[in-house]
């Protein structure tokens, strides 16, 4: 009976331990999936507002590189981080962002089928000439 209640006892105790390992290792990936989720809300802010200086400390505190991510993100409605800048005339995070993501991602065609040289042309061609810097920007660095 004894060798029985011993048996139990370690058996709770493992269920126990196993339990709070699950809950903490549950909390550690919600808390990540936050952390990921204010990163990005963030990196489209300072899209927004030109914020150049904001968005190189935001990758380097998280210690992530925007060439590995850029894909990934998504600023709503708005799109690509590129065009949250090319939408709101910030040039100084525009350049920052065409100049850390490659020329890979920059040619990239988006959701939309348009790559952000075809969108900045658009809006061009809509009758924003103060967007021309920006096109000119893009094919400089593809």
């Amino acid at each position: 009976m004894k060798l029985t209640n011993t048996f139990s006892s370690k058996v709770l105790k493992t269920a126990f331990v196993s339990a709070v390992a699950l809950s903490s290792i549950s909390f550690s990936a919600v808390t990540q999936a936050n952390d990921v989720e204010r990163l990005v809300m963030s990196l489209c802010e300072a899209a927004k507002s030109d914020d150049r200086s904001g968005m190189r400390k935001k990758l380097k505190s998280a210690k992530l590189r925007l060439r590995n991510i850029y894909t990934g993100i998504n600023c709503g409605p708005d799109g690509s981080l590129l065009r949250v800048a090319t939408t709101n005339g910030a040039m100084e995070a525009a350049t920052f962002i065409a100049t850390k993501i490659g020329k890979k991602n920059l040619a990239k065609a988006e959701s939309d089928g348009k790559t952000i040289v075809q969108f900045t042309q658009e809006l061009v061609a809509g009758g924003d000439a103060s967007k021309q810097a920006f096109v000119d920007l893009y094919n400089s660095k593809l």
